[in-house]
């Protein structure tokens, strides 16, 4: 009598579950996708590409019209790089510079190389270590890019002269740039012609493909950090300019030689050399 209850239960047990839909509460309670959201402005690769805000676009010169792909890779490699970054930066000033390992060392080599100064400083208007917020910036750089908003890429024509006020074209020698945000507008990044081409982004012992990425970097950390000078301030964004903390080059040339790649010769020179 006993197991005879005990299979009409079971039975009632497997015809509930039957009708139950199992894989839509799943997907109920499951968290939100991450990836990158991001469009692209361009007046080639037709298929991939949305409305130039402006009508003053170019053409993206992927090959074979892979817009989207070359780009959707480097924001891939991006977030990856980043917070590799930021993981061997907290493990370096996570324990005294004496107690470092071999690792840890060469992270703290790297940062004093490009920063001017150990990791552990501490920075009292920051609350803490140098390195950790170096550390946040660049985990903000990595969160935004891997869905934490829709960035859209615009391709620039490059022009000579360019001059400044020109927010149309590219100067020759750059590979991207951001503008200061309005309100609403979107969070906008610029993509010059030498951004796609391989022969330029390819440097010994860096693919193009992280090269490409650590621009991207290197222009969110404007997009999200940087400002204008300001009366009565100290300047405190990330402007490409001096203390090294201060510079976006040094991040990109730090960034892509702590993950184990090669000099970028166009950060190395826009960071410069240690007074």
């Amino acid at each position: 009598m006993y197991e005879s209850e005990l299979e009409a239960e079971l039975e009632d047990l497997i015809a509930l579950l039957s009708e139950s839909d199992l894989e839509t509460e799943a997907e109920m309670f499951s968290p939100a996708p991450t990836g990158p959201i991001f469009d692209v402005a361009c007046a080639g690769c037709a298929d991939q590409c949305v409305a130039c805000p402006d009508g003053q676009c170019a053409a993206c010169p992927a090959n074979g019209g892979r817009c989207r792909t070359v780009l959707f890779q480097a924001i891939v490699e991006a977030i990856k790089l980043a917070r590799n970054a930021a993981k061997k930066i907290d493990a370096a000033i996570s324990v005294p510079p004496g107690s470092r390992n071999k690792d840890a060392k060469e992270t703290a080599r790297l940062f004093r190389a490009f920063f001017c100064h150990d990791p552990s400083l501490l920075i009292p208007w920051a609350g803490g270590p140098s390195g950790a917020s170096v550390a946040v910036r660049f985990r903000a750089v990595a969160d935004e890019l891997d869905g934490g908003r829709r960035i859209l890429f615009i391709c620039r024509p490059t022009r000579v002269p360019c001059p400044d006020t020109d927010e149309t074209c590219c100067p020759p020698q750059d590979l991207a740039f951001t503008m200061p945000l309005q309100p609403g507008r979107a969070s906008a990044l610029f993509l010059c012609e030498r951004f796609w081409n391989d022969a330029i982004q390819q440097q010994p012992g860096l693919p193009a493909v992280d090269n490409r990425a650590g621009t991207i970097i290197h222009e969110m950390l404007h997009m999200l950090f940087g400002h204008g000078p300001e009366s009565g301030q100290k300047i405190r964004g990330i402007l490409d300019a001096d203390p090294k903390r201060a510079n976006a080059h040094c991040y990109n040339a730090f960034l892509l030689r702590v993950n184990g790649f090669g000099r970028d010769l166009v950060s190395n020179a826009g960071c410069g050399a240690c007074a």
